[in-house]
Formats: structure tokens, sequence, C-alpha cells
């Protein structure tokens, strides 16, 4: 995809596909175009804004009330039924993805000083499970070697794109069957099944994350 082929499609307003998003993560002036877009919209859509009848908010209000109190009486007899404690991962922080947040602000540094790994060499052990032409799709690879990580190896991936930075950690040997979040003092991670093991995704930017992780899988 090119950046009017990004253009065209952005202003149709189907929504981005899997094949913009990569676009735009690797291109600065699409990311800007793509901001601009949504701030248009957002001041589009206040500006269809009508005055709505006198109470009417009230009675909305009221009715979201009585049809929340009966979903809340139906979903207490689910749990009770089920047991409470089956939902308590919904709140739960993933702790695989709390570990890669830790290593990112903790060991990052150390294992970069370690020094990279040949290119070669890292798309032979790369290959089974995220093949890093995939990842230089996304955005420029900085660095690329092996870590120590839950007494394990992984290999730390540092990526740059237009937006900023977010830190892999390809683990080939951990098996997961679903994927993971967490938050911590201001850092996201997501951790994701793959073909041949898990990869995390580490960043600043919650949405960033996101998209590169939807990258990653298209």
């Amino acid at each position: 995809m090119n950046c009017l082929d990004y253009r065209r499609q952005l202003l149709a307003g189907t929504g981005e596909t899997d094949a913009m998003r990569v676009h735009r993560l690797q291109c600065a002036g699409c990311a800007a175009e793509w901001q601009e877009h949504g701030a248009f919209e957002e001041a589009l859509r206040a500006g269809l804004e009508v005055t709505v009848p006198a109470g009417f908010a009230e009675r909305m209000a009221r009715a979201q009330a009585l049809r929340r109190r009966r979903f809340l009486a139906a979903a207490a007899t689910v749990v009770a039924a089920a047991g409470a404690g089956s939902y308590a991962w919904l709140t739960r922080p993933d702790p695989l993805a709390l570990a890669f947040i830790d290593f990112v602000m903790k060991e990052e540094s150390k294992a970069i000083m370690m020094g990279a790994m040949p290119r070669a060499e890292a798309r032979k052990v790369l290959a089974g499970t995220l093949p890093l032409d995939k990842v230089e799709r996304v955005g420029q690879v900085k660095h690329v070697g092996p870590c120590p990580f839950n007494g394990d190896t992984a290999y730390l991936i540092v990526l740059m794109v237009p937006q900023g930075k977010v830190s892999l950690l390809v683990m080939p040997s951990a098996k997961r069957s679903s994927e993971g979040h967490a938050a911590k003092e201001g850092m996201s991670a997501v951790v994701m099944p793959m073909h041949g093991g898990s990869v995390g995704i580490v960043g600043e930017n919650h949405a960033l994350v996101m998209d590169v992780a939807g990258a990653l899988q298209a």
C-alpha cells in the first residue's frame, strides 16, 4: 500500500484495515493524516449535535437505570450459579504481561548492552515464532538479541515506528492459548500466542501497543 491508496481508503470512511495500519505505522505523513482525520470527524460529530427536548435526558437516564438493574439482577443469578471466582480473571492483569513490563523497565538496557545477534542468525531463530521480515514491515528494528527471561531464553526486539518505540520479547518455548494484558507505571503490555511460542509487546502508549499487535497478527 502507498500513501495515495491509504488516504483514499481513509477518506472513504470504511475504517482502517490491517494493511492500512501497517502502512500508517511506517509512515509519519499518513500517521499525521490519520490523526487529523480523526480530529475532523470528532469536530463534525460535535457540530451535528442537536438540542434534545426538555426532560429527555432524565427520561433516558431512568430507562437506562431500569435496564441496568434488570441486567445486574440477571448477571448476579448467573454468577451465583457458576461461582464468582470463575470471573475473577476478567479484572486481573496477566502475570506474564506484568513480567514483560518489569523486564523493559529494569533489564532491557542491560540486554541491549550485551550486544545484538547477527541478523541472519536472528531470522533463523525467530522464523518459527515471529519472522523478522514481518517485524521489519511494521517499523525499523533497532536491536535484536537474546536475553534471559523467566528462567529461559527470549529474544528482545527494539522496534521504532513514527509514533514511538515499542519493545518485543519473542519466546519460542513459551506456549499460550490466549491473549493477556497488563498496565503498570505508565507502561502497557500485551502477550499474544503465536504459531510457535508467544510474543510480548510493551510500550508507553496502549493504542500504539495494540496497533503493533494487530499489524504483527495481520
